[in-house]
């Protein structure tokens, strides 16, 4: 039987085609195509159900035609996306200027140069990664005029001279050594911010304060301002090198050295006190000065006259054995000379056998007359 004439009639409405698919046509015919509808995005029930069927096989709804049930989970593919996840945990970054230390086991391994890397995940290694070229800083103290002033005293130290000063310093340093900075000292940088400092902070705190315990109070805050800076940094750094710290100190900074507000009154009378004690001893040292002067001049002229006498002495008594009488007589008439040289006195001699006229009148030396005191006031 031919394939379009199955009934051996005219066709009749409804007839199949030979595959059965609808109206008999053509060979060469085919059906027009039917329009598509419009798109409606993603179906979000159906990615949810390919995702269910993937993992746990294809449900057991009405609409299932795997039967049997559910499936139970593919666990090799869950493990594996685990496993995937667990390894890349390892893979850290480090930038440039940093090196990153590695741990096995809480145990030093390796230190890392800036690049992408990997090490084993967790539990079993672990990476730290710290900037080495950055500057850091710590502040002490604070600046009481200002708001910002979370504790007062901490810049409170005591100078030298038993005096309190306000300290209000600053520290910049860097790591010189990443895994001495690691791994030897604890809490080496007050990472949080938080109102204790870091091991760091602390050791250059302590520095000021000894150097300013050896200061009076006066070059602190005036002249010896630079002086203290250089001595806080050797001095901090050394102890932070006596730790192996890894840390370099860059610069101390004396921000501002001061009185505090509640001992000012107190230390501008000592100031005051102090300068007049001062001037007083100024004036001593003057006083003993010109004391002294007049004495070692007096002293000076006491000494030279007895080495003249002695002198002299000396060369009388050269004379005297060389001719005694002569000499004797000269003494005697130098003595009677010195001694009546103010008397009123006069001398004959009577181996002269002559009798002279002597005006006695004009020999006797008479007192100069004072004159008379003026009366007081200037009246009659």
């Amino acid at each position: 039987m031919p394939w379009n004439d199955q009934s051996g009639g005219p066709p009749r409405g409804g007839s199949q085609g030979p595959w059965g698919g609808g109206p008999r046509k053509p060979w060469g015919q085919q059906q027009p195509p039917r329009p598509t509808p419009p798109s409606q995005g993603p179906d979000l029930e159906e990615m949810l159900r390919q995702w269910r069927e993937r993992f746990f096989g294809g449900g057991g709804g009405s609409g299932s035609t795997s039967g049997g049930g559910r499936r139970g989970f593919r666990w090799p593919v869950i493990a594996g996306v685990f496993v995937l996840g667990w390894l890349m945990t390892g893979v850290y970054p480090v930038n440039e200027g940093e090196l990153a230390v590695v741990t096995r086991l809480g145990a030093y391994s390796r230190t890392t140069t800036p690049g992408l890397h990997w090490h084993l995940p967790a539990p079993f290694e672990a990476a730290r990664v710290v900037n080495v070229t950055g500057q850091r800083s710590d502040e002490i103290g604070c600046d009481r005029t200002s708001n910002n002033c979370p504790d007062a005293e901490e810049g409170l130290m005591l100078t030298g001279d038993r005096n309190i000063v306000d300290i209000h310093f600053k520290v910049y340093y860097n790591i010189s050594d990443v895994v001495d900075f690691t791994f030897n000292v604890r809490d080496p940088v007050n990472l949080e911010r938080t109102s204790d400092l870091g091991a760091v902070g602390q050791v250059i705190e302590s520095a000021m304060r000894e150097v300013v315990g050896r200061r009076q109070l006066e070059p602190i805050i005036t002249t010896d301002r630079a002086v203290v800076e250089q001595e806080v940094q050797q001095l901090a750094q050394q102890v932070l090198d006596e730790y192996d710290s890894g840390v370099r100190i860059l610069q101390v900074q004396l921000l501002s050295a001061k009185v505090p507000p509640e001992v000012a009154p107190a230390f501008r009378d000592v100031i005051t006190a102090n300068q007049d004690a001062q001037t007083a001893v100024n004036n001593a040292n003057r006083d003993a000065s010109v004391i002294v002067n007049e004495a070692e001049a007096y002293r000076g002229r006491t000494i030279r006259e007895a080495a003249g006498e002695a002198a002299r002495f000396s060369s009388v008594y050269d004379e005297y054995r060389q001719a005694p009488q002569v000499t004797r007589d000269r003494i005697y008439i130098e003595t009677m000379e010195r001694v009546y040289h103010n008397g009123n006195l006069v001398i004959l001699d009577q181996r002269s056998g002559a009798v002279p006229y002597l005006p006695l009148d004009g020999m006797i030396r008479r007192p100069a007359a004072t004159p008379p005191a003026r009366p007081n006031g200037g009246g009659n």
